[in-house]
């Protein structure tokens, strides 16, 4: 019997392996064209769009008060192949761009550079998906699509058959025959929205011990950017409280941490000039002894206008008028509960000209506006210039600074989380022939594509044009001038400054392989942070 058991197992296992090794065969061909046609992986090369997608960096870790955020280790890096030797500042963005909180050695930032993020690209299957505005996008790189960068990501702006203009830092569209005038504004989804807010303060973020910071910064520390009225201190508390319930005021300081494009991302990039912004979501959880009679308003003056978000008594009210004249222009009020035992989170956005205020993060009031195009947003950013001045040297008349002025009453109230966020802000630049390829073809002089409203530019059929989410630090194509003669010979297209529909692979969808880290300080990085997992809006 075990002879005959024996004579007869060896068939099935043969069997079983050949059904294996066919089972495996079939699951690589079914991988290989699942990768092929539906979903690759890419690594992101570069922080052009930092902070939503993260190239090679170093993570600073600010001893004051425990902020951390990514930086560019590009620099870092360099000052390391060149075997030179200095301190590099650590700067915690919370308490002073300008001042830092500590010093460590190039070296010791070089020893934990963190390769790029990977991420899962879905590719785009017509008809059952195609390019969006605002998705964040990989493609063949149109001006090198055979060199060391054949592949780039950024963010899709505009879209085919349209007149695109950036101004102010915003996205302005049209059909192809418009003029400058008839362009209107392109306003983010919420949950784009949402995804591409970028800090500018924190609350959460203070000294734990302020002597020791002010040892180390070598000077007194002037505390929070926002400047309280008399009657409360919020030097170093993460809780802000008022126990009585007369006027009090918060005022922003643009001397302490200014209301600009600044990223963080560039931090060692100290070149990069900076643009005041006005498109800001302004935060807090609130805690009222008693919510019906609260009563706040934060006044936000830009654009030569006043803006107006009012929470009064579960009423919330919102209203532009004019800054000097103080003529109305829009309002609109409606009424909301308020949670009557437990704090509350009020959100303030005014972004993409629009106002809003949310409650617990559900919207519970929007006022849309109109300047009359982007030229005269253009205008109205730059109080006082002509558009001549402007756009003779758009890199350094920059708009006005912003400022925002915040006023409580009606009840003892506390405040945490006070939390100041800025937009993504498209900047204007002037072309160079040092981001052009010379084998393109001469290149093309001017104001940077799509920043000009006296010459507009057009995107044609199956075109696209592409924005990094870090403007300072991206070449994208406000910049990169002509297509490859290979684009031009085998698509047909010699339009400069776009991305041919052919070229479009398809959406960043997830990272799935964030940058790893190293097990101990200095050791060689090959720990997924899987903490830093997440889709990509």
């Amino acid at each position: 019997m075990n002879t005959a058991s024996a004579h007869h197992s060896a068939p099935q296992t043969t069997s079983g392996v050949i059904d294996t090794l066919q089972s495996l065969i079939v699951a690589f061909v079914f991988a290989m064209a699942f990768r092929g046609f539906i979903l690759e992986g890419f690594v992101i090369p570069t922080g052009s769009m930092a902070p939503t997608l993260m190239g090679a960096h170093v993570r600073l870790r600010s001893p004051a008060t425990g902020y951390e955020y990514a930086a560019d280790s590009a620099e870092v890096l360099e000052v390391q192949r060149r075997q030179l030797r200095g301190d590099r500042p650590i700067f915690d963005p919370m308490l002073s761009r300008q001042v830092p909180v500590q010093s460590v050695t190039n070296d010791v930032l070089a020893s934990e550079n963190r390769m790029g993020d990977r991420v899962l690209v879905l590719k785009y299957l017509e008809p059952f998906t195609a390019p969006k505005r605002w998705d964040v996008v990989v493609f063949k790189n149109p001006i090198d699509p055979v060199g060391d960068a054949v592949y780039y990501i950024k963010r899709l702006v505009g879209m085919p058959n349209e007149t695109l203009l950036v101004s102010d830092g915003d996205i302005f569209t049209g059909p192809l025959t418009a003029t400058a005038d008839e362009l209107r504004i392109q306003r983010k989804p919420e949950y784009i929205q949402r995804a591409v807010w970028q800090p500018v303060y924190d609350s959460d973020f203070q000294p734990v011990d302020i002597a020791r910071l002010e040892t180390a910064m070598r000077q007194r520390w002037i505390g929070s950017p926002w400047k309280p009225s008399e009657g409360w201190d919020i030097r170093g508390d993460r809780e802000w409280n008022r126990a009585d319930a007369s006027p009090a005021t918060l005022t922003w300081s643009n001397d302490v941490i200014a209301l600009d494009d600044w990223n963080a991302y560039n931090i060692y990039r100290r070149d990069i000039p900076l643009f005041p912004t006005a498109d800001l979501s302004i935060s807090a959880a609130i805690d009222a002894v008693d919510p019906a009679t609260l009563h706040t308003e934060l006044t936000m003056t830009a654009r030569g206008l006043l803006y107006h978000f009012e929470l009064d008594r579960g009423q919330v009210r919102l209203a532009i008028e004019e800054a000097e004249s103080r003529a109305p222009i829009a309002a609109t009020s409606v009424a909301c509960e308020l949670p009557t035992d437990e704090p509350f989170l009020l959100e303030c956005w005014h972004v993409d000209q629009e106002m809003s205020v949310f409650i617990n993060g559900s919207r519970v009031a929007r006022l849309d506006y109109d300047l009359g195009g982007p030229i005269k947003r253009l205008l109205a950013s730059h109080f006082g210039r002509t558009l001549e001045q402007v756009l003779a040297n758009p890199m350094g008349q920059r708009p006005t600074p912003t400022s925002l002025h915040w006023t409580f009453g009606g009840s003892p109230f506390s405040l945490r989380e006070v939390e100041v966020q800025r937009d993504l802000y498209y900047r204007p630049d002037f072309l160079s022939a040092n981001n052009q390829f010379p084998s393109n073809g001469p290149a093309i002089t001017g104001l940077a594509f799509a920043t000009d409203p006296t010459r507009l530019s057009r995107v044609g059929d199956e075109e696209y044009v592409m924005f990094g989410d870090n403007s300072g630090a991206s070449k994208d194509s406000r910049l990169w001038g002509r297509s490859h003669p290979l684009v031009v010979r085998e698509l047909e297209n010699d339009s400069p400054f776009i991305v041919p529909r052919e070229m479009v692979i398809g959406k960043a969808w997830s990272v799935y392989f964030p940058a790893p880290m190293a097990m101990n300080p200095g050791g060689r990085a090959f720990i997924p942070d899987f903490g830093r997992l997440r889709f990509i809006r």
